[in-house]
């Protein structure tokens, strides 16, 4: 019974503290001018409130405070001292996103500075493991345990698993690395349209959520985490939902990424289900990175150039385009999720996917002059 409170109880506790806060941080932010003006780039027509993601944040660590009460009331939720250094190190990195991404909201920092900071967090997060490369007994006694959050392995179809602590440290290290980064600035490029970043993430999280909670045995503490994401964003949708009174901001998009790409790590990496749900962001994602930088531009340059900017100039409105992301993240979600699909149908899935998308961009080009 406690169990399924502590699981019911995070995300509500993130949801009732997001939906709170929201309201007077619209109106602080309206007072001190914290908003993002209408310009070519952007497809709001007034000025909007741009630092929502605090309030994200708010609901996000509330829950998690919380739910080191809930183990104290349950030893079912007790957790390990593994897992109390992980949540030490993601609030650390956290509160570290936090402030830079703010300051950029406020000041528009330079993109480089920026990035060391991503890459400093998630070094943050990855914690011991760059000193102790020791695996440890997880509760199943199997050595797969590091004192921080790290990639160690992963499974993949015909390969069955890939121990990249075997291979190297130093490649886990960097491939955890490069997943946190990624995820933040994938969270960050999405973030365009009303209620796009904040949706996604809300169903990527409950998918994480489930993942987990159906694995053998369920990791029920590893689960709190995804689930009060997902409770943040969804009270963050009451008010950014189109027409949107207030946005994440750099703020909010870079905070809900890095803890996204942190939930798919903790418990065992679980990088199939997240390609699958999140599949339509990082294929856009990879192909502008490439695009720009063949065209002669910084692959951080803002532009009009994201796969939704283009179906919104084909005719389909805000809504209907977000309508699409959720689709598509839940459809394929839930094959990540279900047993009737074998990794092998599920490779064959992300390609599928994967290749859909490049295909509508290769057939969509942005409009000239606004990329």
């Amino acid at each position: 019974m406690l169990v399924t409170l502590a699981l019911l109880g995070a995300p509500l506790i993130a949801f009732a503290v997001t939906a709170l806060l929201t309201p007077p941080l619209i109106r602080l932010a309206r007072r001190e001018g914290w908003v993002a003006k209408p310009g070519p780039r952007h497809v709001h027509r007034e000025p909007t409130p741009v630092v929502g993601g605090l309030a994200i944040i708010a609901g996000l660590v509330t829950a998690l405070i919380a739910s080191l009460v809930f183990e104290q009331l349950d030893p079912t939720l007790s957790r390990s001292s593994f897992e109390h250094l992980r949540i030490g190190l993601l609030l650390i990195g956290l509160s570290i996103i936090a402030f830079v991404s703010l300051l950029d909201d406020l000041y528009d920092l330079p993109a480089l500075p920026r990035l060391a900071v991503h890459i400093g967090a998630a070094l943050i997060a990855v914690g011991p493991y760059l000193w102790d490369h020791t695996l440890y007994p997880d509760a199943l006694g199997q050595p797969t345990e590091a004192r921080g959050i790290i990639l160690t392995a992963f499974n993949f179809p015909f390969v069955n698993q890939i121990h990249l602590h075997n291979l190297s440290p130093w490649l886990a290290i960097a491939a955890t690395v490069f997943w946190i980064v990624g995820m933040q600035n994938m969270v960050n490029w999405i973030d365009g349209l009303d209620g796009l970043a904040a949706g996604v993430t809300l169903i990527a999280g409950l998918v994480l959520a489930l993942h987990t909670l159906t694995l053998d045995p369920p990791q029920l503490t590893v689960a709190l985490l995804p689930l009060a994401l997902s409770g943040a964003c969804a009270a963050f949708l009451l008010y950014n939902t189109h027409p949107a009174r207030i946005f994440m901001g750099d703020v909010g998009a870079m905070a809900i990424g890095y803890t996204l790409g942190i939930c798919a790590l903790i418990g065992g990496a679980k990088l199939a289900t997240v390609l699958l749900v999140l599949g339509v962001p990082i294929v856009d994602m990879a192909w502008l990175i490439l695009t720009r930088t063949l065209g002669g531009r910084s692959a951080a340059q803002a532009g009009r150039d994201h796969l939704h900017h283009r179906l919104l100039d084909l005719g389909l409105s805000q809504r209907q385009v977000v309508a699409c992301y959720y689709g598509l993240s839940i459809a394929f979600g839930a094959i990540g999720l279900l047993d009737f699909f074998t990794p092998l149908m599920k490779l064959v899935a992300l390609i599928v996917l994967g290749s859909a998308v490049l295909l509508v961009l290769l057939g969509l080009q942005p409009k000239p002059g606004v990329a």
